[in-house]
């Protein structure tokens, strides 16, 4: 993968989807720009775009930094803090406000701790303990929302009253896998045991959903309410990149803090059974590829290129599935933007929301980018 193709795609996304705003940086949710779209993008594709500037920075590319610290200090404006919540913590929602502080909307325990991720992401960058202390609120934030009798987390702070609506209440890999991350990386940096007690306990928790045969890990647990208690119920099974790219990420962590065998042993089985899982063949002219949601996908390149630090043979076949089908997607369907469609396989899809959203561009320019990180080791 060409360091240059990276840029480009990364590049697109700047033009197309950066808002002209004084002092602070907004991205549009899609483009092009069609009537009646959302004036601002959610805080999900916002800090999914903020992981494609870290490890475009991660790259050796200077001169994606000073936007990385600008979308970085943007978070503020998705931030706010509540009365009656614990000293110390912080909280971000999922609407962009007018002001820093101003943040508004629903509030997401996933989005939380992927925010706390990117504080790491920009502390590593630019070494501000400032950066590493929001980390640090944030996931005081996140343990308030915590199950102590079955485990986890649920979706959203709804998913904390009986008013949740079974998603809200599912207790999903999304949010408490990305703990487990967050939780060993603030271990590492600060020495403190109790963040290692906590990724623990969050990885405990995620390991209920990993099927015992094929080692995939499914998407979280539901929770029902019966007589005003919390049960368990099944395990949801659908499958998506990120849960077992995150574990698989968890498992590195773990790995390098303890020594123990078992997790390098998991990553591994549990990146060939995503390789299986998700892999689709009889594209045209033979491409293999992913079928999976992009952004998911990103994050589960992302695991494959930190697996390739270990034994890059191993996971060769993997990088060559993202490698060729978004090779083939650039050289097929790149478009006079310079952006790429949700399909790699088969296309632009006419009225396609996904073809047109900042998580899909921001994902696939951030594949290219791993791809390209690969090329080190």
């Amino acid at each position: 993968m060409e360091r240059a193709m990276a840029n480009a795609l990364c590049s697109a996304v700047v033009d197309q989807f950066v808002l002209d705003r004084a002092g602070a940086v907004a991205f549009r949710e899609d483009a092009p720009a069609q009537e009646g779209d959302r004036k601002e993008s959610f805080l999900w594709p916002y800090f999914a775009t903020s992981g494609m500037l870290y490890h475009m920075v991660l790259m050796d590319e200077e001169r994606w930094k000073p936007l990385f610290q600008r979308v970085i200090d943007g978070f503020a404006y998705y931030r706010t803090e509540e009365a009656g919540m614990e000293a110390g913590s912080i909280k971000y929602h999922s609407e962009r406000g007018e002001k820093p502080g101003g943040g508004h909307g629903d509030c997401f325990f996933d989005d939380n701790i992927w925010v706390a991720r990117n504080f790491l992401f920009a502390y590593h960058v630019f070494g501000k303990a400032e950066y590493l202390e929001e980390a640090k609120r944030i996931v005081r934030y996140i343990y308030s929302g915590w199950n102590y009798d079955l485990g986890g987390l649920v979706w959203n702070e709804r998913g904390l009253t009986e008013e949740g609506t079974a998603q809200e209440l599912e207790r999903g890999l999304s949010a408490n896998a990305c703990c487990i991350i967050v939780n060993a990386r603030l271990y590492q940096l600060t020495g403190e045991e109790g963040y290692l007690v906590w990724a623990h306990r969050f990885y405990d928790f995620c390991k209920q959903v990993q099927d015992a045969e094929t080692g995939i890990y499914y998407n979280g647990v539901h929770t029902l309410i019966k007589d005003h208690v919390r049960v368990a119920g099944e395990v949801n099974k659908a499958l998506y990149g990120y849960n077992p790219g995150s574990m698989i990420l968890a498992d590195l962590l773990l790995y390098d803090i303890t020594g123990e065998e078992s997790y390098l042993t998991d990553a591994f089985r549990a990146a060939q059974a995503s390789h299986k899982a998700f892999l689709k063949k009889g594209g045209p002219d033979g491409v293999e590829y992913y079928q999976d949601f992009i952004w998911f996908e990103a994050i589960l390149a992302e695991s494959y290129a930190a697996l390739a630090k270990r034994d890059k043979e191993r996971v060769r076949p993997y990088l060559k599935t993202l490698e060729d089908s978004l090779l083939y997607a650039y050289s097929h369907y790149r478009s006079q933007d310079g952006l790429l469609p949700y399909d790699y396989a088969s296309g632009w899809r006419e009225g396609s929301e996904r073809d047109r959203s900042l998580l899909t561009q921001s994902g696939t320019a951030e594949i290219a980018c791993l791809l390209c990180l690969t090329q080190d080791f």
